[in-house]
């Protein structure tokens, strides 16, 4: 079956190798191909008398990057590393500590680990990593690859927790990633946070309601969550909806690719569901906020979502390299839904304010007499408008409290007594 990749997926895909593409677009007539003798020459060129030192493979993933960087944002090239990184994040298996970092404020920090992994237990969400074996960390992918290594090899953690710094061996082991943690409220509601849809996504979120059994209802929280695996967003739509089409894709000319409809039996269709989502809430998101709350009821709570209604579909290379190209526009029942950066609008805004806006409302409050400087808080107010804001990272008892999007869902839950 065709797996049409929403953001960080893998679908394996046929090859055309160089002297294949050339003859079909000999045979074809096609003129457009004839540009590839300027680039053949350019080549030629380049190898032959450029001053410094470069490699072939290097040159022709530099012309597929521009090639590219002429679609559209979502259309991009990956080497065969960032290709590896790509399958680890829909495939969700991997050789490491398990955990997963943001960078916050600067600081390379911890927000999830990953139950029954090393890290599970050791560290903590809100966990700052200052050094990896030693080395000072400067960004994510610095820290990423630090981490890396083979199953049974360890690594030496600095962190600093509440002040205090702190030192941790951890042994890197294979792990099955679950990107769903689904905790309980009470007897009668569960909160269930997905970060991402990847393989078995679906499958985990169905286990976590079955552990939990909620007898009324599931707060899922998408803030955050950039995308997936569309067949994965379809299968969580299809836990709580039983009728209605959850989604359609359509390629060029608006030729219909797939449709996919609710099953006529889901084993959770009786529960009342509340979805948080912000502006990172993104392509599978969208999916599945807009296709629960169309067929079947669900509140959204929170802050817009990105607007991302394209489809890509990774094409992977002999050598492992990939172009991850957009091929569909997908579209949903919910009224919401719309073009390209208009998100979905929630039932019920709620702002997750940044430290800055936060600042910006005090000195309104300190500045009502002074139109001056209303003014230039009103410039102030426009540009951070777009920021979104960091995630609390306490235990979720505080987080019903002092995350105010939380803190809403779960008022208006107990409200649905």
């Amino acid at each position: 079956m065709r797996a049409f990749l929403l953001v960080g997926g893998v679908t394996a895909a046929g090859l055309f190798t160089g002297a294949q593409l050339t003859r079909t677009a000999m045979a074809t007539g096609a003129d457009r191909y004839r540009d590839l003798d300027t680039l053949a020459q350019a080549l030629h060129h380049i190898e032959a008398q450029y001053l410094g030192t470069t490699t072939t493979r290097q040159l022709v993933y530099g012309a597929i990057d521009g090639m590219m960087d002429e679609l559209d944002p979502h259309s991009v090239f990956l080497d065969p590393d960032d290709m590896a990184a790509a399958q680890v994040r829909t495939e969700g298996v991997y050789s490491g500590i398990g955990v997963e970092l943001k960078q916050i404020q600067g600081k390379i920090t911890v927000v999830r680990t990953v139950p029954t992994s090393s890290a599970d237990g050791t560290l903590v969400r809100g966990d700052v990593l200052e050094n990896v074996n030693g080395e000072s960390l400067d960004d994510l992918n610095q820290a990423s690859k630090l981490l890396q290594g083979p199953e049974g090899s360890t690594v030496v953690l600095g962190i600093s927790r509440k002040g205090a710094l702190l030192t941790h061996t951890l042994t890197r082991t294979k792990l099955r990633d679950r990107t769903v943690r689904v905790s309980k409220l009470n007897k009668d509601w569960a909160f269930a946070e997905v970060s991402r849809f990847q393989r078995n996504t679906a499958s985990d979120l169905a286990q976590g309601l079955k552990i939990t059994a909620p007898k009324e209802g599931v707060i899922i929280d998408l803030r955050g969550n950039a995308g997936g695996l569309l067949d994965e967003a379809v299968q969580v739509v299809d836990l709580f909806a039983s009728e209605g089409t959850i989604v359609e894709t359509k390629g060029p000319n608006d030729v219909e690719l797939e449709s996919h409809k609710a099953k006529k039996f889901s084993p959770y269709s009786h529960l009342s569901t509340i979805i948080l989502t912000d502006g990172d809430s993104a392509s599978a998101s969208e999916i599945v906020a807009g296709a629960m709350r169309s067929l079947s009821g669900s509140r959204l709570v929170g802050t817009n979502t990105y607007g991302k209604w394209s489809v890509q579909r990774m094409y992977v290379f002999e050598d492992q390299s990939a172009i991850k190209l957009t091929v569909a526009r997908y579209h949903i029942e919910d009224a919401g839904s719309g073009t390209d950066l208009v998100g979905l609008k929630p039932d019920h805004i709620v702002e997750r304010n940044t430290a800055q806006i936060k600042a910006i409302v005090r000195l309104r409050e300190l500045t009502q007499e002074i139109p001056e400087a209303h003014t230039l808080l009103d410039v102030l107010s426009e540009k951070e408008g777009g920021t979104v804001a960091q995630p609390h990272l306490g235990p979720l008892s505080e987080r019903l409290t002092l995350d105010p999007q939380l803190a809403a869902a779960w008022t208006l839950a107990l409200d649905n007594h």
